[in-house]
């Protein structure tokens, strides 16, 4: 529902039941921990500020959300969880779009370790030239990924014209991601978790389809 002509809010509530069997016996102890039945209820909300000029295709403006998830009225799962993230967009000029985004994150269990289905995970289409749930903490005899309590990631990404027809809607980019992932409890010495800066490069190809946005990119890690 909207508050304002740039401010809107939206509510919801989140029942799941989910069930950890079948863990390979040479997966990370800290994941074999996890086995068992998970009941999650959840109430949370969204609060959206947002002056873009298109939210499929912003050129220009600036855009921000706030999420905040609190697990624990009824089920076996306990958290409080915040999520921030904006971005600005420029028009440099016609075809010629800046853009920078910025993300943060924290999770807290509420009396009870989080678990890691709930943490955060980074890699892939959140940090283009990283594997999905390539970055953060991991085992580091089987290098299973175990996810982290607070999170960060970002970029900059530069939209180009590529000469074509703009009926068309194909446009080129280029762009740099970084960001980090960390905090595991409960650890051990066994788990490797430096919080440290990862960031990478690329380049890519989007469509306006009339399906919506399809992007492709090519990125490299470089930290």
């Amino acid at each position: 529902f909207p508050l304002s002509e740039v401010l809107r809010q939206s509510w919801r509530y989140r029942f799941d039941y989910s069930e950890i069997d079948n863990v390979a016996s040479n997966a990370s102890n800290l994941i074999k921990a996890q086995k068992g039945d998970r009941y999650l209820s959840l109430v949370g909300h969204n609060l959206f500020y947002d002056t873009r000029d298109s939210r499929i295709n912003p050129t220009e403006g600036f855009g921000a959300r706030l999420a905040n998830d609190v697990a624990g009225l009824g089920g076996t799962v306990f958290y409080f969880r915040n999520l921030l993230s904006v971005n600005q967009y420029y028009s440099l000029a016609p075809g010629w779009i800046l853009s920078a985004d910025g993300t943060v994150g924290h999770i807290l269990g509420l009396g009870e370790d989080v678990e890691i289905p709930d943490r955060f995970f980074l890699g892939g289409d959140s940090l283009r030239g990283f594997a999905s749930a390539g970055v953060g903490p991991r085992d580091r005899t089987t290098k299973d990924s175990l996810g982290g309590e607070w999170t960060y990631h970002g970029g900059l990404q530069l939209r180009v014209p590529l000469g074509l027809p703009d009926e068309l809607g194909i446009s080129g980019r280029v762009f740099t991601d970084f960001g980090s992932l960390g905090s595991v409890s409960p650890s051990d010495s066994n788990v490797f978790d430096s919080g440290s800066l990862r960031a990478s490069v690329g380049a890519g190809v989007g469509w306006m389809s009339p399906f919506g946005p399809i992007n492709v990119d090519l990125g490299w890690a470089v930290l």
